[in-house]
């Protein structure tokens, strides 16, 4: 039995929507990363086991946990390791794992740090590795600084 002319016409008008709206989906962003790499201390000591993040509305967020000597490496979910050129305000949050180097008392670290941030940074090719020196109770407002 042979279909009528009109459902055949809808049936492959149907199929080639579906084919175009593929083609012509979201286009794909790409991004140039560069590797970003840090420490973080308090007081002057080096802070382990806490978060840091590099927020951007531009493009993918960043992240990094410190280790035993407060270095830290930055990461994105979606295009693996660095951060692409911009400006980021700069988010550590601590844990129940968060300790001075050395030390078995976790560190509780001011709630402006992963609220105000640390600072804002600027990320351009060739960048130096980033410092930033929390304070146990930072100044009004909580930003401590641009990293350097």
């Amino acid at each position: 039995m042979l279909e009528h002319p009109s459902i055949l016409r809808l049936s492959l008008l149907i199929a080639l929507a579906s084919v175009m709206a593929g083609c012509f989906g979201p286009p794909t962003v790409t991004y140039t990363m560069i590797p970003i790499e840090g420490t973080v201390t308090l007081e002057g000591e080096p802070l382990a086991n806490a978060d840091v993040m590099f927020d951007s509305p531009d493009g993918p967020r960043g992240f990094g946990t410190t280790d035993e000597s407060g270095r830290f490496t930055v990461i994105t979910r979606q295009y693996g390791a660095g951060l692409p050129a911009g400006t980021y305000r700069v988010l550590v949050t601590g844990s129940e794992k968060t300790r001075i180097r050395g030390s078995a008392k976790p560190v509780l670290l001011a709630p402006a740090y992963r609220e105000s941030g640390v600072g804002r940074v600027t990320i351009a090719a060739g960048a130096a590795p980033l410092s930033f020196d929390l304070k146990a109770k930072p100044a009004a407002g909580g930003a401590a600084g641009d990293g350097a």
